[in-house]
């Protein structure tokens, strides 16, 4: 982590992915990706930006419903924003911006096996409380905390 402090990244967009999973009518865990359009850290300010059309869960009618506007709503608002103003110690205070609402959420940073400081690759992990995102489904049917994995490599930049 030090040496994604210690200078400007560019997020290799290619190499990095989002996945989430969260629980399904209380029973079972769904899984998926969205995929990363870009980002960067610059110094204490981590900004990334995820591609809600590329969502994926495995399940194309399930994808579908949550593209809808009831949901996401990703053909009015196809980007989820992630700001972190906060870095420190392994840990990135930040928000995500969704639906029009912000969401606070805490990454906790590790550095992943092949981490180098020329090529920094790290694994950032968090829960996102969906509450304030006001989505018009019941909590039952989809879980109101959402486990957020970003595995992330960087280039200078």
């Amino acid at each position: 982590m030090t040496a994604v402090r210690s200078g400007n990244w560019t997020v290799v967009a290619a190499g990095t992915t989002a996945r989430f999973a969260v629980r399904n009518l209380g029973l079972n865990r769904v899984t998926g990706t969205i995929p990363v359009r870009g980002g960067s850290v610059q110094g204490m300010a981590v900004r990334a930006e995820l591609d809600l059309a590329g969502l994926e869960t495995g399940h194309a009618k399930r994808d579908a419903d949550l593209r809808k506007p009831s949901l996401l709503d990703s053909a009015a608002r196809p980007v989820l924003r992630f700001t972190g103003t906060a870095v420190d110690a392994g840990r990135v205070d930040g928000a995500l911006e969704l639906r029009g609402a912000i969401c606070p959420i805490t990454l906790t940073v590790q550095p992943a096996p092949d981490d180098r400081p020329e090529a920094p690759h790290l694994i950032a992990t968090g829960v996102l409380d969906r509450a304030p995102l006001r989505m018009r489904v019941p909590r039952f049917v989809i879980g109101r905390h959402i486990e957020i994995t970003v595995d992330v490599r960087l280039a200078p930049g």
